[in-house]
Parts: C-alpha cells; structure tokens; sequence
C-alpha cells in the first residue's frame, strides 16, 4: 500500500481537477491514486495570442487564466485544491493546439514530418489551495517537457490513413500517442504519462510541497 502522507492531508480539502480531459482524469485516479475529486471546466476561451511567444510561456499563461475561471465558479464555505494543467506541442517554431479540422490536423502531421527531431510536449501545471473564502492563499507551477521524433518516412497516404481514423482531432498536437498515434513517432525522450494528458511524478509531488 502506498500509504504517502499527501494522501491524509488531501482528506481535508475538496480536491478540484480543472480539466475535463478523460486521460487526466484517469491518470489522476489511477497513477496518483486520487479518485475523491470533482471536475470544474475552465470557462477562459485560450485565445492567447501565440505571436513572438514561447510555448513555454504560452502554457504557462493559459495555465493562469484557466485558474482565474474555475475559481469564481467555485462555492464558498470549503477548503479546495485545485489542480490545472495545459498541454501545447511545439515543433519548428510553431505553438500547436487542438486541431478542430482534418485539413488542420494534415498540416500539422506535415510539419511534423517535416522537423521530426523538434517536436516537443509541453506542459504547465499549476496546484492551489484555496480558503473556505475562496482566496488562493498558496499557488505553485511547474512544467514538464517531452521530446518525440517523428517517423519522417511516412507518406501523405499514411498520414490520411491516420487523419480519416477521427483520432486525435481533439487533443493538443492532433495525435493521441497512447492510440494509433503511437505509431506516427520512432522514438520519446521525457515523461510517456505527459504525451498522454498529465506529467504522473511531477504532478503528485507539486502537490506533496503544496501540502507541506
């Protein structure tokens, strides 16, 4: 039994997961064994402007308005932690989200294909607590990052194979490493558990020093 102290003092506070990711949720659960949280869904739009900006920073600040948002949705009277985290793919210079089309995810695996040695996972997490009058009284943030090397053999057809499969067109990057995505790259540097949703280890101890 992982019987870690975080665990006991977490029974004090109304853990909230800002995000309605299904893989966050499940590495929350089963990765960090948190299973007694809620979901509160950010309400900020994440239209940051990604001109002259680091994908570094542009998480990070996401990160931030994405806090702002599900604090003010949040009940009064309890004590909570909150955990909110946004993921980017960086490649060649250019900051990639959620793919939205087809035409977008295609030429976002082009690119890709096109700078398959800088391809980069991104991932700002941020930990508050937060008082019963709902004021942020402690906040820290951490990022995560992992390399991927993207398969440069494969052809526009393969990558329509991919494309038309429906996977990925709503995730960062367009590609859900964990599926069928897997077999887009030849190799990963970094956290696998920050391809998929969450960074396991950096998260579960970010919490342990909120708590400390």
């Amino acid at each position: 039994m992982f019987d870690h102290p975080l665990f006991q003092k977490l029974q004090n506070y109304q853990f909230v997961l800002g995000s309605s990711s299904p893989r966050r949720k499940e590495i929350l659960a089963a990765n960090l064994n948190i299973s007694n949280f809620i979901v509160v869904k950010s309400t900020f739009e994440e239209n940051l402007s990604k001109q002259n900006t680091l994908a570094i920073d542009y998480v990070t600040a996401t990160a931030d308005h994405k806090i702002d948002s599900i604090v003010t949705q949040l009940l009064p009277g309890k004590l909570y932690v909150l955990l909110v985290a946004d993921t980017v793919v960086s490649c060649g210079g250019h900051i990639f989200e959620k793919p939205g089309t087809r035409e977008t995810q295609m030429e976002m695996l082009r690119h890709y294909r096109s700078h398959p040695n800088d391809i980069q996972v991104i991932t700002a997490i941020q930990v508050c607590e937060i008082d019963s009058s709902l004021r942020v009284i402690s906040r820290l943030l951490d990022c995560e990052i992992t390399t991927l090397k993207f398969n440069a053999q494969l052809s526009d057809t393969q990558l329509q194979y991919y494309v038309n499969s429906e996977e990925g067109i709503d995730v960062a990057g367009g590609f859900k490493y964990q599926c069928l995505g897997s077999l887009l790259f030849s190799g990963i540097e970094g956290d696998y558990f920050n391809v998929v949703g969450l960074p396991a280890a950096k998260t579960f101890y970010l919490l342990d020093r909120l708590l400390s």
